[in-house]
């Protein structure tokens, strides 16, 4: 029971704004486990690392990357290169990729496999297409399908809450579900089945204490400071059970 700390969209929480060099720093400092961060492709072919598909109304594939730098240097960041943030995070901190959008799979799994070893990311989607694609691609890559869209008709919302289905067709090796949908049932079925949970996004220490008691493999969330503190001292309560019980009674 020690489940990984996934740094969501870098230190979100912690940072003047995610998904930045900035908040990739921070969480690199706090050593948490892994990076998570968002990919979309601007108008003129630049990976950016970016998790809305909008800003002041545009969508970001209607936009140039200089374009995009000049909307967002108003508000004093920047849009970060996917290559410059596998740049930084090399050799500091493993990555938790996901890919917004399909057809440039293979564009990221080259830049990716250029620098990281298979066992220093993972890759993942909401979009079942793009996981499959990923694994066709490179069966070698850790893959996972992202679950808890809001909104959806029942139908969909079934296929979440029982995705193996899903799961199998893309070739999924562990399932990202939003955290009030891995319920202990939910995390027992997937365990059955050998896929590892990781659950999105848990900011609050007594959810993330619910969810390593339930056994998860691990859990993203945007104060990543907060899951290494819970991790560690739940670890502690258990060593300390674990000696009480060896002990014995006089």
């Amino acid at each position: 029971m020690n489940p990984v700390i996934i740094a969501h969209r870098g230190a979100s929480a912690l940072a003047q704004h995610e998904n930045t060099l900035e908040a990739f720093k921070i969480a690199i400092k706090l050593k948490a486990d892994y990076a998570e961060f968002d990919i979309r492709k601007t108008k003129d072919n630049h990976l950016i690392v970016f998790h809305d598909d909008e800003i002041d109304g545009k969508p970001i594939s209607s936009l140039t990357y200089d374009k995009l730098f000049a909307i967002t240097s108003k508000d004093n960041y920047r849009v970060p290169l996917l290559s410059e943030v596998l740049e930084l995070c090399k050799g500091k901190i493993k990555l938790d990729i996901e890919l917004k959008e399909p057809g440039y799979e293979k564009r990221v799994i080259d830049k990716v496999t250029r620098l990281y070893r298979y066992d220093e990311f993972m890759m993942k989607s909401f979009n079942d297409n793009v996981v499959k694609a990923i694994h066709d691609y490179d069966p070698c890559i850790k893959t996972g399908l992202l679950l808890g869209k809001k909104g959806g008709s029942i139908k969909n919302k079934l296929h979440e809450f029982f995705p193996m289905g899903r799961l199998a067709a893309c070739n999924a090796d562990f399932v990202s579900p939003y955290y009030k949908l891995a319920t202990p049932g939910f995390i027992k079925r997937m365990k059955l089945y050998n896929k590892p949970v990781y659950v999105w996004t848990v900011n609050r220490a007594r959810y993330m204490g619910r969810a390593i008691m339930n056994h998860v493999d691990g859990i993203i969330t945007d104060v990543p400071n907060v899951g290494i503190k819970v991790r560690a001292c739940l670890l502690d309560d258990i060593k300390k059970k674990r000696r009480f019980m060896k002990k014995k009674p006089k």
